[in-house]
């Protein structure tokens, strides 16, 4: 079974910047080969608690206040140069990049299916985002991109390979969160998917998940969970 088929068993249609959260859980076998959607196995229990799109700058500030309060916190952010909050918080979201807590990725610049398109544009879809966070704020982001939507098959994944990005980025977990989904909601879905191993999926496009960020750091600690970038976790760029 492909991504593409996969996604129409019980999925509802997505539209604008929404991801399909209701199929954040999607088993391994689900994604084309050559993608990542949990961390390597280690002796230290850990989640990567990667963020999405921006379309809140209310929200998008909240991860950055989170993250400049608490030290221990590591994330891995996917920049969409089309919300423009990534520019107007270029100064703090900088300064946490290169305390190396923060790790800034590829998530396209317009936010569109990279399956539907021209492999001319699919290339200018992700490297007008790599220019985008060199020039807004100063690192490289590297390898590692997360296609919207989770659409992804192995032609999208030849063509942005040969770019030299080699590492599509998927998840095995969400938060649920997204413009129109409740704090309440938004929890239930952190105590299921925030356990050892997991690449967790999160929105910053409402308030939804930074209204439970006391109950997720409680909850870390009680699992013993420690957060990773990325990078942190496979060890290259």
């Amino acid at each position: 079974m492909d991504r593409k088929q996969f996604l129409t068993v019980g999925a509802a249609a997505a539209s604008g910047l929404l991801l399909a959260d209701t199929i954040a859980a999607a088993p391994a076998w689900a994604w084309p080969k050559g993608c990542i959607e949990r961390l390597p196995k280690s002796s230290t229990k850990r989640m990567a608690w990667t963020l999405d799109d921006g379309s809140s700058k209310q929200s998008l500030r909240a991860y950055l206040d989170l993250l400049e309060d608490h030290e221990n916190l590591r994330m891995t952010m996917f920049v969409l140069p089309r919300s423009s909050a990534w520019k107007a918080l270029a100064k703090p979201i900088t300064a946490l990049a290169e305390t190396g807590r923060l790790q800034l990725a590829n998530h396209t610049y317009s936010h569109i299916d990279l399956t539907r398109i021209s492999d001319a544009k699919l290339k200018r879809e992700l490297v007008s985002t790599t220019h985008f966070i060199q020039d807004n704020f100063g690192v490289d982001p590297g390898t590692y991109y997360r296609p919207p939507y989770g659409y992804i098959n192995a032609h999208v994944i030849k063509v942005a390979r040969d770019l030299g990005y080699t590492t599509p980025v998927l998840w095995l977990g969400s938060t649920g969160s997204d413009a129109h989904v409740a704090s309440t909601s938004v929890w239930k879905m952190c105590q299921k998917w925030m356990t050892d191993g997991r690449i967790v999926i999160d929105h910053a496009n409402s308030m939804a998940t930074p209204k439970n960020f006391d109950r997720i750091r409680t909850l870390l600690a009680t699992r013993h969970l420690k957060t990773v970038t990325l990078k942190d976790a496979f060890g290259h760029n």
